[in-house]
């Protein structure tokens, strides 16, 4: 058995995390006897004798992948298990002192909301994980995956790691906003404001000014409409405490990043081809710094294993050491 424990999902395999926006507290699982809780999203609402591939949500798109997506893993032998993180959509947020500047810059947040999530994984008693970290939650993945035994393989998918990355940002405007936000508390609500009033007046055209220059991100857009206008409504309410550590976090110098942190860590960074020349390259200089493999998806940028599913499944069977055709048969 990969899991054993039945808990309830927000959707079943023919709805949408749309028909639950009315449902707040659908799907929250309280984490140990803390205050904290967390929606996790289960494809097909019980968690089975299926690979576990653990998504951690990004602050741009903190919803769960397209029933689609979903269901092409299902067919390949997992199940998609989606976790919102404290502080986006109905989960609980850290404890309010753990938001402060102080602490995000010492590492005692992160650190915090790693071990959350580890309590998670242990509650939902899940095994032979695939962890998969998108965009801004990386920071939080690199150091679940240092404390969990049970993810066999890690996947860091758009991870900035410490490379310099200002010049990607496009369009102008959203690369000056997300600079603003490193910068002040001031900063960071002017921002955030910015994006927050564009998302309210025009989601859609916010999300393609974004995703401008990748075709398979845009095609997953448009695939996928309904769930980006639900995605910026939630990037409205996130608070700015978290909004705060989430950009500090991910855009941010992390100091951790040291030569040899991923020493004995099954990883993998992976990313997709419809980036910039600067963004590839900076990256390779990262991975190969932090010797993990580097995995290019034909299709995709910020959303790459969602564009491209299909190398996504290649990168699991040829990185994992239990191998996808194994999980496939026990499933």
């Amino acid at each position: 058995m990969l899991a054993r424990n039945p808990i309830e999902a927000s959707y079943g395999p023919e709805s949408t995390a749309n028909e639950n926006a009315g449902i707040p507290d659908a799907g929250l699982i309280q984490i140990g006897d803390s205050e904290i809780a967390l929606r996790v999203l289960i494809h097909r609402e019980t968690i089975v004798n299926k690979r576990p591939l653990v998504i951690v949500n990004s602050v741009d798109y903190p919803i769960a992948p397209s029933h689609h997506f979903r269901e092409k893993m299902w067919q390949a032998g997992y199940q998609v298990i989606f976790v919102e993180r404290p502080g986006f959509g109905s989960s609980k947020p850290l404890p309010r002192v753990l938001l402060e500047d102080a602490q995000i810059k010492s590492g005692a947040t992160v650190a915090a909301e790693a071990a959350v999530l580890l309590m998670l994984l242990r509650q939902l008693e899940l095994r032979q994980i695939v962890l998969l970290g998108m965009g801004s939650a990386n920071p939080v993945c690199y150091r679940l995956a240092r404390l969990s035994n049970d993810i066999e393989l890690s996947i860091f998918s758009n991870a900035m790691f410490n490379q310099n990355i200002w010049g990607v940002f496009r369009p102008n405007w959203f690369q000056g906003m997300l600079r603003q936000t490193v910068v002040s508390t001031a900063g960071l609500k002017f921002a955030s404001y910015g994006v927050k009033h564009q998302l309210k007046k025009a989601p859609l055209k916010f999300y393609r000014d974004v995703l401008q220059k990748s075709p398979g991100d845009l095609r997953y857009l448009e695939d996928n409409k309904e769930d980006f206008v639900l995605a910026g409504q939630m990037i409205r309410n996130i608070d700015t405490a978290t909004l705060n550590y989430d950009l500090k976090m991910s855009l941010g110098h992390d100091e951790r990043l040291r030569d040899g942190f991923f020493d004995g860590l099954n990883a993998v960074v992976f990313s997709g081809l419809e980036t910039t020349d600067l963004w590839q390259s900076q990256l390779a200089l990262e991975a190969e710094r932090l010797s993990l493999p580097l995995v290019y998806a034909p299709s995709g940028d910020l959303y790459a294993p969602y564009a491209s599913p299909d190398i996504l499944l290649s990168t699991i069977d040829k990185h994992s050491s239990i191998g996808g055709q194994t999980a496939r048969q026990s499933a």
